[in-house]
């Protein structure tokens, strides 16, 4: 026992210091009270634009990333998806990070290629997280399922970056479950050290050394006590084995005297002895043995019988039943959870139980009974107690609670690692587990909405002065070519410039903004129109690149009667939308162009539904030729349509088609032979003014349709939503 418990305890000791160190460690110089495991300082350089993590690092997601970087020059960090870092760093010379290794080993790979000056990353929008400026900047960034990225740059977008950062993990709790290891490496500790190094005690030894020393008695006597009975010599330097002596006879009187002195309660003081005096180890009638630690091992005289001075222990108490008390019987104690090697011995003995509770019988004369040998053998006297029933310690009470204590004991244990480990591996967090390409909505609506309030403040500022650099900056085609012939003709019509347009705002927009995987992206948005009550706004803001910024692409003006699909739940086509249409988005313009070129009694007019604007155009067109035609100088007239560029086309909650598209219009004049011709006032002198033709004069416009394109299910014409042109050229031949 002393042995296994010495085990155990060592076994405890190399736990508790193993978790105690370990916990030590990783609450105060690992995670500390803030939750986060940093990396600290280091250096990362390049010659290129950018310093940037490869996706691949940041493989997990749930705790806060958290990075900071310090410098001479005014320095960037954001974090963003790889499809928009990927793309803003597209050809551009810069450094990667791909790989740590704990503690500090950073590795890194060097990207060749172009270092002009990048767009200012801070003017960007798809950062997920960022901070540009001067001194120290940092950011904090709960990470999410995907492939993301770490960008460090300059702020102005140059190159040779030169920045010290640090990346942190900030871990919910980790810094409590840190002490929760260490304390409990503590308590396994003291525990192992208080079992395998503990001495035992004065009564404890004296025990041990009483049960060691001391022989078994077993008797049937129903008053012989459970035990050993020590012997009791001061003047003998060690203990020897006693000699055992029978004794044939003795008196009544005698084993009266015996049985008081047995039944003497444990708490009478001892009577001093002799040093060679002799104790009754058996009831009468019973064969006596004497304990003699110094006698030889001849026979010798029955001494008289004297009470023994060493303490005599009671006897076993009878098996109760559980909740029922036994009269004049003491309950069994609980058992010690760790018992002693001397408790070991006496459990792997047998312990002779009383059967009955009930007082024995006077004892009467024995027969005496004779074996093989003609020695005299012990017998039951006549009407004493039956035979105490004999029943392994290990199967009493006392043994079965000191089982169950260490089974508790065990469990608790157990369930102390389990909890630690369960928590511990909570920490852990979670890999990434996306299996298709990143995806992202185009912008969100609080980006939108910035988006379209910068775009009226340059727009207004470039409008007041017909800057065409300025307009570039906020549109693209085909809305940058009305506003460019717009501006144009301004500059010829009103040179002094007093007839420039009055500013005007894009209200309360609502935004549509579908999700992409790769460059360009766009989102949709109609508004109000601040100072014309009866018309809004519908245009597509698109992005060409990660380092573009977002460009007026599109940009039609419907009236409020027409009615406008939904911008929620905007997509980007899939084929299979595309097979739901009932016509494909990239035959509506080719068949637009025909409907308009043939006015309204073409073949293709039933296939749509004009808009106001439209049939007024189409009206307008009719007349116009009737009256040119009339010119003595003009010998016909003619009007085609034709597509440009490709349409843009979005999905709709209903399943629709959301179409943009743009169309060039000719207006053809035939000059009669031997006559000339020539523009004299009119729009159309902004681009040829007193320039005589002999041949051809000829008007061109550019055209912005909005419409909708009914899926199989709904049917259906196709709903044209507005259509709005500009004079973009004059000349003839």
């Amino acid at each position: 026992m002393r042995f296994a418990r010495t085990a155990l305890g060592l076994l405890l000791t190399l736990i508790g210091l193993v978790a105690g160190i370990a916990g030590a460690a990783a609450a105060f110089w690992l995670v500390g009270p803030d939750n986060t495991i940093s990396t600290g300082g280091r250096s990362l350089t390049s010659d290129g634009l950018a310093v940037v993590t490869a996706p691949d690092l940041l493989d997990r997601h749930g705790p806060t990333l958290r990075v900071s970087v310090t410098g001479s020059k005014p320095l960037f960090v954001g974090i963003a998806q790889d499809l928009d870092v990927a793309d803003y760093l597209a050809g551009a010379a810069h450094t990667r990070v791909i790989r740590y290794d704990v503690p500090s080993t950073i590795s890194t790979q060097t990207m060749n290629g172009f270092e002009n000056k990048l767009t200012p990353p801070g003017e960007l929008d798809w950062w997920v997280a960022k901070s540009g400026g001067t001194g120290d900047q940092s950011i904090a960034w709960p990470m999410q399922d995907g492939r993301y990225s770490v960008v460090v740059m300059n702020a102005d977008g140059t190159p040779a970056v030169d920045a010290k950062v640090s990346f942190g993990i900030e871990l919910h709790r980790s810094f409590g479950i840190s002490l929760l290891v260490l304390g409990a490496g503590i308590v396994a500790l003291t525990l192992g050290i208080a079992l395998a190094f503990r001495r035992p005690s004065a009564a404890s030894a004296a025990e041990e050394a009483d049960e060691v020393g001391a022989a078994p008695v077993q008797s049937d006597s129903p008053f012989a006590p459970v035990g050993r009975v020590p012997a009791m010599l001061d003047d003998v330097p060690a203990y020897r084995a006693p000699d055992v002596r029978r004794v044939e006879h003795v008196t009544a009187d005698e084993a009266t005297e015996t049985l008081a002195v047995i039944a003497q309660p444990a708490s009478t003081p001892a009577v001093s002895a002799a040093p060679h005096q002799a104790a009754v180890l058996a009831g009468p009638n019973a064969p006596t043995q004497a304990l003699d630690p110094v006698a030889p091992a001849t026979p010798a005289p029955v001494a008289p019988v004297t009470p023994v001075a060493a303490p005599v222990r009671q006897a076993v108490p009878a098996r109760q039943t559980p909740g029922r008390a036994t009269p004049g019987v003491q309950p069994l104690r609980s058992a010690p959870m760790l018992m002693s090697p001397a408790a070991v011995a006496r459990a792997k003995s047998r312990a002779t139980l009383p059967t009955a509770t009930a007082p024995a019988a006077p004892p009467t004369t024995p027969t005496p009974a004779w074996d093989a040998e003609g020695a005299a053998q012990p017998t039951r006297p006549t009407g004493s107690t039956p035979p105490a029933e004999t029943l392994p310690l290990d199967e009493s009470p006392e043994f079965s609670k000191s089982d169950e204590a260490v089974k508790r004991t065990a469990a608790l244990l157990a369930s102390g690692a389990l909890l630690l480990t369960a928590t511990s591996c909570g920490l852990m967090p979670p890999k990434n587990n996306l299996t298709v390409p990143d995806r992202r909505p185009a912008v969100t609506v609080l980006d939108a909405k910035a988006v379209v309030t910068k775009y009226n403040e340059v727009n207004n500022k470039a409008n007041a002065a017909r800057d065409d650099k300025l307009a570039a900056t906020v549109e693209s085609q085909p809305t940058l070519a009305q506003t460019l012939a717009g501006y144009q003709i301004g500059r010829k019509l009103d040179a002094t410039g007093k007839a420039t347009d009055k500013p005007f705002t894009f209200t309360d927009p609502v935004v549509g903004a579908p999700e992409f995987a790769a460059y360009p992206m766009r989102f949709v948005v109609t508004s109000g129109v601040s100072g014309a009550a009866d018309t809004r706004q519908l245009g597509v803001w698109e992005r060409e690149s990660a380092g573009a910024p977002w460009l007026l692409t599109h940009s039609v003006y419907p009236g409020q009667s027409i009615a406008l699909p939904s911008m929620e739940g905007v997509r980007t086509p899939s084929r299979a939308d595309v097979a739901n249409l009932a016509t494909h988005p990239a035959a509506v313009a080719p068949t637009l162009a025909a409907y308009l070129s043939g006015g309204p009694k073409s073949a293709q007019a039933k296939v749509f539904t004009p808009s106001p604007g439209m049939a007024k155009l189409l009206e307008q067109r009719a007349k116009s030729k009737v009256t040119d035609a009339a010119e003595s100088y003009i010998a016909a007239v003619s009007d085609t349509f034709k597509p440009v560029g490709n349409p843009v086309t979005f999905i709709t909650a209903d399943g629709e088609g959301l179409v943009f598209l743009a169309l060039t219009e000719q207006y053809l004049q035939r000059v009669e032979p031997g006559s000339n011709a020539y523009w004299t006032s009119g729009e159309a002198t902004a681009f040829s003014s007193m320039v005589k033709y002999t041949q051809t004069l000829h008007q061109d416009y550019l055209h912005q349709i909005a419409l909708v394109v009914p899926s199989k299910t709904t049917g259906g014409p196709i709903r044209i939503l507005s259509m709005d042109g500009q004079l973009v050229g004059a000349g003839g031949s």
